[in-house]
């Protein structure tokens, strides 16, 4: 039982290997359709043989850790421009701040410059506040160095 079988399989085998390595055929039918095919044509018409392709030219194991290497390359350029990206967002976001922050401190510094130095002054939701002269000269010497510092982007 076991010779048989052994016998079997490797006629089947050899059946298969000859099929497999007798390359393809090409040829045009009666309805003008191109046809592919690993049998001659039926009829003995013009058919032109095509060779199969040539065997990969590095093993498996050895394509697969090429493979491998370059999927952890893409992964590293993908970080790298992940992480250009989020330090693109926080520059953007940085200098929206101070845009806003220069903004700020420039209407401020103009409200204290053109009203008289008796005048209330809103600190907070619901506070006012009147200046004293030094005071008013402390705030404007602060509003300017927020200004130097954030009205330069």
């Amino acid at each position: 039982m076991t010779k048989a079988f052994l016998t079997l399989l490797s006629a089947s085998l050899l059946i298969m290997i000859t099929s497999a390595s007798a390359g393809m055929y090409r040829w045009v039918d009666d309805q003008g359709n191109v046809v592919y095919s690993q049998q001659p044509p039926p009829d003995n018409r013009a058919s032109k043989n095509i060779a199969p392709p040539p065997p990969p030219a590095e093993s498996p194991e050895d394509s697969l850790e090429k493979s491998r290497e370059l999927n952890k390359k893409l992964d590293a350029i993908q970080e790298e421009r992940n992480k250009a990206r989020q330090e693109r967002l926080k520059a953007e976001s940085e200098r929206k701040e101070r845009k806003a922050r220069c903004s700020s401190a420039q209407k401020d510094l103009k409200i204290l410059m053109e009203r008289p130095s008796n005048t209330l002054y809103r600190t907070g939701e619901d506070e006012w506040q009147r200046f004293t002269q030094e005071e008013r000269s402390e705030r404007i010497g602060k509003l300017k160095e927020v200004i130097k510092e954030n009205c330069n982007y």
